[in-house]
């Protein structure tokens, strides 16, 4: 089944985001730390990113979701990754998983399979990761696939969500792709379907870059106009775009 998001919809999350500022702990890329913790900041959620171990799951306990990004995962973080599956599981907190180059390492592929192992996890990576991880997935138990690109699709239990929003200067900066994930994570927080969670933050992400990249003069900055188009966008924007 083919399923699409109208404006209203769209609104509806982000404004849940916005009342209840679900906090989104992060396991993630020091790379993309920084722009991931701005990202959510302007959407309207919290970021939290404790990474050692000893301190990892308490720190998790009360978020309203959890990334796990393996872009740069050190030897610390392998060990935090079990304990904040336990925690997802013991506390039914929604968990996405980001493979970023799962392709490339053995590491990866296993930590990876590791964290499918939990029901329910949303999987979001381009089409290289993605592949890398099919043959995993498919045996996992009600993982949501989400696949970025030009146009993202959103696929599980049989249903099929396509986004096609966007800019070319949002694959020109630094951890943008790893901070969808994160706002994936925030939706996710306020609604209990995965799927729309997943649909509603990769169109409001994808408009805001439409609109950065009106104002921006390169992809420098391109990173602040997003910031300032994703804290700004409300049903008024979603419409104009989504007509």
């Amino acid at each position: 089944m083919n399923d699409s998001l109208d404006a209203a919809q769209v609104a509806s999350i982000l404004a849940r985001v916005a009342e209840r500022r679900p906090r989104v702990h992060c396991l993630t890329n020091t790379v993309a730390q920084n722009v991931t913790a701005n990202m959510l900041l302007a959407f309207g959620a919290v970021p939290s990113m404790a990474s050692h171990p000893e301190e990892v799951a308490a720190v998790a306990a009360g978020a309203g979701a959890i990334l796990i990004n393996l872009g740069t995962i050190s030897p610390e973080g392998e060990r935090a990754i079990p304990k904040l599956l336990a925690v997802a599981r013991d506390r039914g907190i929604p968990l996405v998983l980001d493979p970023v180059f799962v392709e490339l390492s053995s590491i990866r592929l296993q930590l990876a399979e590791d964290v499918m192992r939990l029901p329910g996890v949303i999987v979001r990576g381009n089409a290289t990761e993605m592949a890398a991880l099919s043959p995993v997935m498919s045996g996992a138990n009600g993982v949501l696939r989400v696949t970025t690109g030009k146009v993202d699709r959103i696929e599980g239990d049989g249903r099929v969500v396509t986004v096609s929003h966007g800019h070319e200067l949002m694959t020109k900066v630094t951890g943008l792709g790893c901070a969808s994930s994160a706002l994936i994570a925030a939706c996710l927080a306020v609604e209990t379907d995965p799927a729309i969670a997943a649909a509603a933050a990769l169109t409001a992400y994808g408009i805001a870059g439409e609109i950065a990249a009106e104002r921006a003069a390169g992809p420098g900055s391109f990173a602040m106009h997003l910031i300032d188009a994703l804290a700004g966008l409300d049903e008024a924007a979603l419409r104009a775009r989504m007509a």
